[in-house]
């Protein structure tokens, strides 16, 4: 299984810095501080400790600065970057949003030596002009090289955002 591209994926949404700021948009353009960090994996319904999660997974967790601002008014914008992130892996079949929030759902297939995992993805965001709180989850059917039995992952993640000043 593709750990980096799974967890590229927890830490949408990326921050979109080429612009100006998009009027449209709730969070202003500015550097933003992002704390990333897994939340909870299960398998099987069986909770992993934070030591027992393979290291490929936690690399994503940590902080950043970026300049920009969280976009969540482009439903399109926000397909294409779940798909360029996951190597065309996963695709949104739904995203609304609205002054304050955003959700989305799609589906991931993901092989890898003999693996696959067919997790739905679900996000949730809540956003101001200065904050935002996303939290995304993958869940679906794993089976892994030598064990034919197919095992339930669940994974969430949580991105917090926090506009620090102008850029």
């Amino acid at each position: 299984m593709p750990r980096t591209r799974i967890a590229l994926l927890l830490a949408l949404p990326l921050l979109s810095g080429c612009f100006g700021d998009n009027p449209d948009n709730v969070p202003l353009r500015g550097e933003w501080q992002l704390v990333k960090t897994l939340d909870s994996v299960t398998l099987d319904g069986m909770t992993f400790s934070a030591d027992q999660i393979p290291a490929e997974l936690r690399n994503f967790e940590g902080t950043e600065t970026r300049c920009g601002e969280p976009l969540y008014t482009d439903a399109d914008w926000q397909s294409d970057d779940i798909a360029n992130r996951t190597g065309g892996m996963c695709e949104l079949e739904t995203y609304t949003h609205d002054g304050d929030s955003a959700e989305y759902a799609g589906i991931c297939t993901i092989e890898q030596a003999g693996g696959s995992y067919t997790p739905s993805l679900t996000g949730y965001s809540r956003f101001d002009e200065t904050s935002s709180r996303d939290v995304v989850t993958m869940e679906g059917t794993i089976t892994l090289p030598g064990d034919a039995t197919p095992h339930v992952l669940k994974m969430i993640a949580v991105q917090e955002g926090t506009r620090i000043g102008d850029c």
